[in-house]
């Protein structure tokens, strides 16, 4: 079986095709998002998702999220006393929504196709398909985010011809394409993105205004404190999609600190973000020659699309209402489903083509700190190129080509990708050349071939940042020595979220309040521990209903 995973920043799901139709798969909580956070228990086990989640606030030295951003780099991130890297935690993301698909599914699955910001380069993408590797199952189809969006919506327009906008705009990344789709074929025409921008970007914004107006410094408050505050700044951020104004409360041992933030602050606070948006939204407009747009144009996909904030700026800039249509946290989820069907060939959807793109040019340095591009942003995928460069000296014996990913004029101010030196013969009659093909795949994995035009000396190198080239063995190696690392046991993570939610409240809670949570948490963890009653749901469900109702009247709670 192949399953299609949404691996993202903030939250992760999976999605299968069968019976004609994409299902999402549900996690042992029911839910379709799982939250791409990793951590250890107190015994030292491994746990993911909603319960991880919850331990952020409460165990910030035992839990990590938002490592998708450091996928591709050397940027080591601590776990308790070990340290990983991204795509070792993202494995442990792709190994649980497994686990799910085949509880859900009574199945084996055998491969998976997972997306990426479209703006992910050559290392980012090779760093998710080591993930799918260490997770222990086949990954040979890497897809875009925003094209696995535009597969969804061909589906949901029930293949009728359109053109359209998609948005995506995650809990870490923006991604904006320019989207064709006719008959039975899906084209990209643009993509423009920013890798660094995404909701969680917003909530920093407003956790540093309350740290501002407390006269407070992240340099000198302790990480459960400044967890507790971005927990805050994340439900504030959501109640301003309804509410003109929110109150933030949160307690740090026994000093309680407050802040009144307005939409309108928010909004002025999220300008420099909001800039960005209108860079990414201009550039892929100006690449498609897309004079103009309509509001129903628009594809909004990812949790950040939803914000108001966001919607009433895009609507600023095109002069018209967006809105949500379908949910935007399930789109990318849902492509992706769709490219396994596609794979496997079934039913109305084994003939549906996806055109897709490069989303930045590729080139070489040249003599003065210039840029060369040989495949150029936007060409189709696969693309294939071929530029002739000469040797910039009589008698020189190697040629260096040093490759880039960007759009600016200098070298230097590119993205370096890696290098390839080729040996040419001394000649002091005439200027050695070589022919530099760029082949870019579907992947978007780049092969550069260097052919040597007087010996027809071949020279090929896949071209990675260093920091994450491994040989098969190294990834045998790595994949063997994560796998020791088993995630908890599911027929007790429902209970556990319980408790660590409880534990997380009482601790951004103060008062009366806290010892009832402290003496109703006590109860529940003695009835789980006897495992045999019968009444266990009817108790969970009790207990998850009085939590509900803590953190929707915790800031009245404080004041008892």
């Amino acid at each position: 079986m192949i399953v299609g995973i949404d691996l993202g920043t903030t939250n992760s799901l999976a999605g299968i095709f069968r019976n004609g139709k994409v299902e999402l798969v549900p996690n042992v909580f029911g839910d379709y998002l799982t939250p791409s956070v990793v951590g250890l228990d107190d015994d030292g086990e491994l746990i993911v998702g909603k319960l991880a989640k919850e331990r952020l606030v409460t165990k910030p030295d035992l839990t990590v999220s938002q490592f998708k951003r450091f996928m591709g780099s050397k940027h080591p991130i601590q776990l308790g006393e070990r340290t990983y890297q991204a795509e070792e935690l993202s494995s442990f993301i792709i190994r649980k929504l497994i686990e799910d698909t085949e509880r859900y599914t009574g199945e084996k699955v055998e491969e998976i196709i997972v997306s990426v910001p479209a703006y992910f380069n050559d290392a980012q993408r090779y760093a998710t398909k080591l993930a799918g590797q260490y997770a222990g199952v086949k990954i040979d189809r890497i897809i875009n985010e925003p094209s696995a969006a535009s597969l969804a919506q061909k589906m949901n327009n029930e293949m009728e011809d359109q053109a359209f906008i998609v948005v995506d705009f995650g809990g870490g990344t923006l991604d904006i394409s320019v989207v064709e789709s006719f008959d039975n074929i899906v084209e990209i025409l643009a993509i423009a993105g920013d890798n660094r921008l995404g909701g969680e970007d917003y909530t920093a914004a407003i956790a540093q205004e309350f740290l501002l107006v407390n006269d407070l410094n992240k340099d000198f408050i302790s990480n459960e404190f400044y967890y507790k505050v971005l927990v805050e700044s994340e439900k504030a951020k959501l109640t301003l999609n309804s509410q003109d104004e929110v109150q933030l409360s949160v307690a740090d041992q026994d000093t309680q600190y407050d802040m009144t933030l307005s939409y309108k602050r928010f909004y002025e606070i999220s300008q420099p973000l909001l800039a960005r948006v209108k860079a990414v939204l201009d550039r892929a407009l100006f690449d498609a020659n897309h004079s103009h747009v309509h509001a129903d144009d628009f594809v909004l996909v990812g949790g950040t699309s939803k914000l108001r904030l966001v919607q009433e700026f895009l609507s600023f800039c095109i002069g018209q209402a967006v809105t949500t249509t379908d949910d935007p946290d399930l789109m990318i989820a849902k492509g992706c489903a769709l490219v396994a069907g596609i794979k496997e060939r079934q039913g109305e959807v084994r003939d549906l083509l996806l055109s897709d793109i490069c989303p930045f040019s590729l080139g070489v340095e040249v003599v003065g700190d210039k840029y060369s591009p040989i495949i150029e942003r936007n060409s189709s995928l696969p693309s294939s190129r071929v530029e002739r460069y000469y040797a910039q000296s009589l008698g020189q014996t190697q040629l260096r080509f040093n490759i880039y990913q960007g759009e600016r004029m200098r070298a230097s101010e590119n993205l370096l990708l890696g290098s390839l030196v080729v040996d040419v013969p001394e000649n002091y009659q005439d200027y050695e050349a070589a022919d530099v093909r760029f082949t870019y795949d579907l992947n978007g994995i780049l092969d550069v071939e260097v052919t040597v035009l007087s010996t027809g000396q071949v020279c090929s190198k896949i071209i990675l940042q260093d920091s994450i080239n491994l040989s098969e063995e190294e990834i045998a190696k790595k994949k063997a020595e994560l796998e020791k690392y088993k995630i908890n046991v599911q027929e007790t993570e429902v209970y556990r979220y319980l408790i660590e939610r409880a534990d997380r409240l009482y601790s951004m809670i103060l008062g009366v309040e806290r010892e009832n949570l402290m003496e109703r948490t006590r109860f529940f963890e003695q009835e789980v521990a006897k495992a045999s009653l019968p009444h266990l749901p009817k108790l969970y469900d009790e207990f998850s209903a009085y939590l509900d109702r803590l953190e929707r009247g915790d800031r009245a709670y404080y004041e008892r």
